[in-house]
């Protein structure tokens, strides 16, 4: 089906519930990870409703949620958990029964069957193929939400400026250089990309050095240079810049650098949206100015300053676009450690797709779906919401089946989906990890909290740390590979985090050991689920690349 009309139709796969796996560390790292959220089977593209997949992996821990039809034409859902050996998994593809229905009282559900093995292997982030149950092998792919339309949201038609951090790639799949970038429009409808770095202490480097495009019918944009001399900071065999071409996928980046000049080649480029900033035309109240400002963010909430007075006051205010992360959510108080209902949640620039897995009053396994407009509570407020309206299908093509079309059944009503920072001095720990937390109300039901799943749970403090990671502190790339006292530290002994009482703002103390002092420190919060303002993931404890992989 065309992918324009799939957020109508899209269908869902849930889980029932899932105990948390552990992953076995000798298995060989991936260069890539499958990005978490809806993906589709590529055949299956007709601008109908069909079947769908959510897909979900962290670590070595693979978890897909496959929303169907039975063969009578009643909508279903499907479970695979299993651990990744390499970039494939086999894993019995499940089904439930007797859980709570919609709106219904609060019931675990319990193993029906399964229906077979599903084999799933993956390309790159964004690829891969998949096997059911008595079907021939599928191309299978990332859903991918795509507009021009000019937006905070969009980086393909930036309006106001996008921060991004970048890394290209040596032959072994290691980060060799990083630089921050700042995508942005000229009044002239010209998209621009600036690398960002410090220059001299106290100042910013901020050379606008390519020109981009976006490539038609793609969420890709080629960046050429613009003739500005580039930062002499790069590393030699990069100098020859002919052209940057860069991948948007939610919190993702994937890309290639063409290098020309006498050792023609190609690098990989990995990296992560920070978010975007539009400054609007101030407005006077009094005698304060005020600028409102649209915030869409990943890692940092801005909730305005000021008034800040001198003769004239100046202050802002915000609308804020809290981005949470995409993959299975779960209900707080349905964790039971028992099968149950599930919730896939994906979020792209201003949309949402949510869908339900659940349970019909007859106990039969069901699914819901929807999709609708995110955006900010407004202006002032600390919070996103969204709408969305719950519908059912039927008559979709089942397991084995041939191919077959759904078509709407039932709507169901609206669920209402929001995610909120709460302010420091209300003393909350977690006060910028939306990305993990939030509430939903359900047609018929109370609003709950409901919390990102957690499927590879680390055991300590030092599972969690272990990795890779890009260190804002002093912008370089890091590995911790050592437990020291009840902390980490770098192979090189330059960097050491250990864990402190939860107090506002920080939970995690950082920084060079000297013997039983610092020479330099600074408190921070642990990253939730390899994300934070002051640390991103780039290869997690089992050697896996966070990042999609090379640029098909």
């Amino acid at each position: 089906m065309r992918k324009s009309s799939f957020l109508q139709t899209l269908r869902p796969t849930l889980m029932a519930s899932l105990l948390a796996l552990s992953c076995a560390t000798s298995w060989a790292g991936r260069d890539f990870t499958p990005q978490s959220g809806t993906w589709i089977v590529s055949s299956e593209i007709n601008g109908k409703p069909g079947r769908g997949l959510a897909i979900d992996v962290q670590g070595n821990t693979f978890f897909m949620q496959v929303f169907g039809y039975e063969k009578n034409g009643d909508a279903t859902f499907y479970t695979a958990t299993g651990q990744m050996q390499g970039n494939s998994v086999t894993a019995p593809l499940m089904r439930y029964k007797n859980g709570r229905s919609l709106g219904g009282p609060m019931q675990d559900a319990v193993e029906d069957q399964s229906v077979g093995p599903v084999t799933v292997s993956f390309r790159n982030g964004l690829k891969g193929t998949l096997q059911f149950p008595g079907e021939s092998a599928m191309a299978i792919e990332r859903f991918m939400v795509t507009s021009d339309a000019l937006s905070v949201t969009n980086p393909l038609a930036q309006q106001g400026g996008r921060s991004l951090r970048l890394f290209t790639l040596d032959a072994q799949g290691q980060p060799d250089y990083t630089t921050r970038a700042q995508l942005w429009r000229s009044d002239d409808g010209t998209t621009h990309l600036s690398w960002v770095r410090p220059a001299v202490v106290g100042t910013i480097d901020h050379k606008p050095v390519f020109r981009c495009d976006v490539l038609p019918g793609t969420a890709r944009m080629k960046c050429t240079p613009r003739g500005v001399q580039m930062p002499d900071v790069r590393p030699a065999d990069i100098a020859d810049i002919e052209s940057l071409e860069l991948l948007f996928v939610g919190f993702d980046i994937q890309g290639v650098l063409r290098i020309g000049g006498s050792h023609p080649h190609t690098r990989t480029i990995t990296g992560f949206d920070l978010g975007a900033a539009l400054n609007e035309a101030p407005y006077v109240e009094g005698r304060t100015s005020i600028t409102p400002v649209q915030h869409h963010s990943y890692l940092a909430s801005n909730f305005g300053y000021g008034p800040a007075c001198q003769v004239t006051c100046y202050s802002s205010i915000t609308t804020n676009i809290l981005m949470p992360m995409n993959g299975t959510w779960v209900v707080e108080d349905e964790l039971t450690g028992k099968p149950g209902r599930g919730i896939a949640l994906d979020v792209q620039g201003d949309t949402v797709i949510l869908q339900l897995f659940h349970y019909r009053a007859d106990g039969q396994p069901t699914f819901h779906m929807g999709s609708a407009i995110y955006q900010s509570k407004g202006a002032g407020s600390r919070a996103s919401v969204a709408t969305i309206p719950l519908r059912q299908y039927r008559g979709g093509r089942s397991l084995g089946g041939p191919g077959k079309a759904a078509e709407l059944e039932a709507e169901a009503g609206n669920a209402i989906v929001e995610f909120y920072s709460p302010p420091l001095e209300s003393g909350a720990i977690d006060r910028n990890v939306w990305w993990t937390q939030g509430q939903l109300q359900l047609p018929g039901e109370p609003p709950v909290k409901i919390r990102r799943l957690q499927t590879d749970v680390p055991a300590s403090f030092a599972e969690r740390m272990f990795g890779d990671w890009y260190a804002r502190s002093n912008e370089a790339v890091t590995r911790f590979d050592r437990v020291q006292g009840e902390g980490v530290i770098t192979a090189d002994g330059k960097l050491l985090c250990l864990p402190v009482g939860l107090t506002p703002g920080s939970n995690m103390s950082c920084g060079e050991p000297d013997g039983d002092r610092w020479l330099s420190h600074y408190s921070t919060y642990l990253p939730d689920m390899g994300r934070s303002g002051p640390f991103l993931r780039l290869r997690d404890r089992f050697g896996n690349a966070t990042g999609l992989g090379a640029l098909d």
